[in-house]
């Protein structure tokens, strides 16, 4: 046997984002002779944001669309820190976690995704249900599937506020798995209303026009109210606790359940 080549070189990777699970399983296959890896992450199963859509209209299952990175470190010989990182010490090169000591490194990767932004939109960090961190989304959107499966007879309205591609998704894979549920609960799915608030004129920006026009014929077939050239620029909590009043630059109000935020 052989002794292990002695540890010459930290690789510390923070966060388990599915470009660096990728990372993992191509360095699981070369020779790292002294090298340690480590990877820092409050989450073992990473959700892949290419499979969300479908996850959240019920076609793909939480193993379909979750990378479970416990197998893919042991198959890299990567130590595993369940931990989340708070800081960065770059004078020491240390990572600053929230229950271990400081990790230090001589090679740090970072892969903690992106958050839309809200802070300018006075409302939106209190009532508005961030697109990321996904695992968040995806526990209220699974509240709000209960709290639809248990008050059934009400009407329900959702706004969604970006209309680039993630919000497109998002929106018509939130209705596809509203309706499917209404109609198993012996509902009519008009009981749901959904609104889009797009500061752009067209949605998808950036794709060719014959998509936007396809997109925005799909809302209109599949009644969304779609808001276009419209900033959100507040939400309101009523007085009840239960809804919120979404306020646009055209002075449009729109009363509603749920507010979901998927600008950048």
């Amino acid at each position: 046997m052989h002794a292990a080549a002695p540890i010459t070189t930290d690789v510390v990777l923070v966060g388990g984002g599915h470009t660096h699970a990728i990372t993992l399983r191509r360095l699981a296959m070369v020779d790292l002779s002294g090298v340690q890896l480590t990877l820092i992450t409050n989450l073992a199963d990473t959700p892949y944001s290419g499979m969300l859509p479908c996850h959240i209209s019920g076609l793909y299952g939480f193993d379909e669309s979750h990378i479970d990175l416990r197998p893919l470190t042991r198959f890299a010989r990567c130590r595993l820190l369940m931990d989340r990182a708070v800081g960065l010490d770059s004078e020491n090169q240390q990572v600053i976690c929230a229950h271990h000591p400081p990790i230090a490194y001589d090679v740090l990767s970072i892969d903690t995704g992106s958050t839309p932004a809200t802070v300018n939109v006075p409302g939106s960090q209190e009532y508005a249900i961030p697109a990321k961190p996904v695992p968040d989304l995806l526990e209220r959107w699974r509240y709000l599937i209960e709290q639809v499966r248990v008050q059934p007879d009400r009407p329900w309205t959702l706004v969604v506020v970006g209309g680039g591609v993630g919000g497109v998704e998002l929106t018509l894979n939130m209705q596809e798995r509203l309706h499917r549920l209404l109609q198993d609960l012996g509902r009519s799915p008009d009981q749901l209303t959904i609104h889009l608030f797009h500061r752009g004129d067209h949605l998808a920006p950036g794709r060719n026009r014959w998509t936007q026009k396809r997109l925005e014929k799909i809302f209109r077939q599949q009644k969304i109210q779609l808001h276009l050239e419209e900033d959100v620029t507040a939400i309101e909590a009523a007085a009840d606790g239960q809804h919120y009043f979404v306020r646009s630059s055209t002075g449009r109000v729109v009363s509603c359940d749920r507010v979901f935020w998927v600008t950048t």
